[in-house]
C-alpha cells in the first residue's frame, strides 16, 4: 500500500507540474514550457497506467493463473471497496478516473505526444 501511496503522490505532482507548465507557457517562452508539459503528461500517463494495474495485468496474463483460485486476496478487495464510497460520489468518480481507469493513462500519453508535436511546429 505504501508504494501505491507514493505512486499516487508522484502522479499528482507530475500532473500539477504539467498543468503549471501549460500556464507558464502563456507568460513566457511557450515552446519550452509546452514541451515540458508534454513530457510531464507522458510521464504521468505511464505512472497512471502502473497505478491502474495495466502492468500487473500483463504479468498476470503470463504468470501463474492458479495462484488465487478463490479470487483476489482480502487486502486487494478492501482497496477496491475503499475506492467506491457512495457517500462521496464526486471524489469516488475522480479517484476512479485517476487511479483505476486504464484509458486515462493512454489519454495522457496521447496528450503528451500531441503537445510535443504542437511545440515543435509552433
Amino acid at each position: 500500500m505504501r508504494a501505491k501511496r507514493f505512486q499516487r503522490a508522484f502522479f499528482n505532482a507530475l500532473l500539477a507540474a504539467a498543468l503549471a507548465s501549460l500556464v507558464l507557457a502563456a507568460f513566457s517562452d511557450a515552446q519550452k514550457w509546452i514541451s515540458t508539459a508534454s513530457v510531464l503528461f507522458g510521464l504521468a500517463g505511464i505512472v497512471q497506467l502502473d497505478i491502474s494495474g495495466l502492468f500487473e495485468h500483463w504479468l498476470e496474463r503470463y504468470g501463474d493463473e492458479e495462484k488465487y483460485p478463490s479470487g483476489p486476496p482480502s487486502h486487494i478487495t478492501r482497496q477496491i471497496i475503499a475506492i467506491d464510497d457512495p457517500d462521496t460520489p464526486m471524489r469516488s468518480w475522480l479517484r476512479n478516473i485517476a487511479f483505476t481507469d486504464k484509458r486515462t493513462g493512454f489519454y495522457l500519453i496521447i496528450l503528451g505526444g500531441a503537445l510535443q508535436l504542437f511545440s515543435i511546429w509552433t
